[in-house]
């Protein structure tokens, strides 16, 4: 498929930032015609790519005096790349920015404020101010997802294992079901290990504590060798791969999932990834609510945008930055185009026209968010800046962990003096 608009792929960013820079120089993007040049950055697989250019096309259609220039990468040159444009003065105009940089990149005063540019009468308002820092509305939510639980109905089936009670199930339910699966025989495991930090966050906030505190981190390192301590238990109990193979598989992406491959009964992952499980898989993918202390009241799972559009305080189109913006988050046709890849729609008037015809994965993960709605915690704040720096961490010392190279404790305390010297 061939598309007439620039791509800026990973080599690129590694072998040309500079030269690109310096042929870009702090050009604002207008001809002296009325005719205005966006570059628009985002990250992502060839489906979203693809699903992004299809609704660029139909926003030039309507705006014959606006062209977009895409530039868009896989996730891991994504801020690396975006860190250099922006240091250099030369930040494409559009860009996909998630909650864990969202903070930093407003108080480094890279982020247009986005007030009056793009209306947002109709978004939820709840996400919406996960969008703000300092009261400034610097970011748009592309849409609303939640970190869950996913099943493979297959895989529990061939096992000859039942699905669990998502409503009451506890993380000791979790992993008895995990050996259940792997014990039936076959080559097929209960589920695959998981380091995200919203998996964190919603372990800790069971136990009364808070992941982010003002510019650092709110848990103890008694929670988080504990959370450390479960990946042991599930390797430990052969509900999960052995270390060796669960660390490969935390470098892949959810197509190359022990669900999505049916080789797994379970993983976590956020909801929007649902309809790559399910296509990956070719089976039905039901998502689960994340368990939970027995101490607990709720399993404190909560609304999270995918990620952010945000605007360039740099540039010279600002108000053109809006309109593509408000296309994006606002217009039906976009809606309908992007579906769920960045999470399903916050607009209200945008999901209802889209909802009859969204794909089975979309709706299922409509149902089940509509479903859980109201024991859902509010979705999170702008966070410090350096927490992008974070999931990196945790990966690392979890991969430590279960490779025995430190105890959870040390391991706890290693992360947290580490994060924070890299928060603030």
């Amino acid at each position: 498929m061939s598309y007439r608009k620039s791509k800026v792929w990973p080599a690129l960013f590694v072998t040309g930032a500079l030269s690109f820079t310096a042929a870009c120089g702090g050009d604002d993007g207008g001809s002296g015609d009325g005719k205005v040049t966006l570059r628009v950055s985002w990250w992502g697989e060839t489906e979203r790519h693809e699903m992004t250019e299809e609704a660029i096309k139909v926003f030039e259609k309507q705006n014959k005096d606006i062209t977009i220039e895409s530039e868009y990468s896989d996730w891991d040159a994504y801020y690396d790349q975006l860190t250099t444009k922006t240091a250099a003065g030369d930040a494409p105009d559009v860009f996909a920015i998630e909650i864990r940089a969202l903070g930093e990149y407003a108080r480094n005063g890279q982020l247009a404020d986005l007030a009056g540019l793009v209306p947002t009468d109709d978004l939820d308002e709840k996400l919406l101010t996960s969008g703000e820092v300092d009261g400034t509305q610097y970011a748009i939510p592309t849409g609303a997802n939640a970190f869950t639980v996913m099943a493979n109905t297959a895989v529990f089936e061939d096992a000859g294992v039942g699905l669990p009670d998502d409503s009451s199930w506890t993380w000791e339910d979790y992993q008895s079901l995990s050996a259940e699966v792997t014990g039936s025989g076959g080559d097929i495991y209960g589920t695959q290990l998981n380091f995200n930090d919203a998996y964190l966050r919603m372990f800790a906030a069971q136990r009364g504590e808070s992941f982010y505190e003002g510019d650092g981190l709110g848990v103890s390192a008694e929670t988080v060798a504990a959370w450390f301590q479960t990946h042991l238990d599930m390797i430990d109990a052969k509900g999960s791969p052995s270390a060796d193979r669960s660390n490969e598989l935390g470098a892949t992406d959810i197509e190359q999932s022990l669900i999505a491959t049916n080789k797994g009964a379970m993983g976590m992952w956020w909801s929007n990834q649902l309809s790559a499980a399910s296509v990956g898989s070719g089976e039905e993918i039901k998502l689960l609510q994340i368990p939970r202390d027995p101490s607990a009241d709720s399993s404190e799972m909560f609304l999270q945008p995918a990620m952010f559009w945000a605007a360039s305080s740099k540039g010279g189109n600002q108000e053109a930055a809006g309109k593509l913006i408000d296309f994006l988050v606002n217009d039906p046709r976009a809606g309908e185009i992007l579906g769920s890849d960045r999470g399903l729609p916050m607009n209200d008037t945008v999901l209802k026209e889209i909802e009859g015809g969204l794909p089975a994965a979309d709706k299922a993960s409509l149902d089940f968010i509509n479903g859980i709605r109201d024991e859902l915690a509010d979705p999170p704040s702008a966070y410090p800046d350096g927490a992008v720096e974070i999931p990196d961490m945790l990966e690392r010392y979890g991969q430590e962990v279960i490779s025995g190279q430190q105890s959870p404790e040390e391991a706890a305390q290693a992360f947290l003096d580490e994060a924070d010297g890299a928060l603030g």
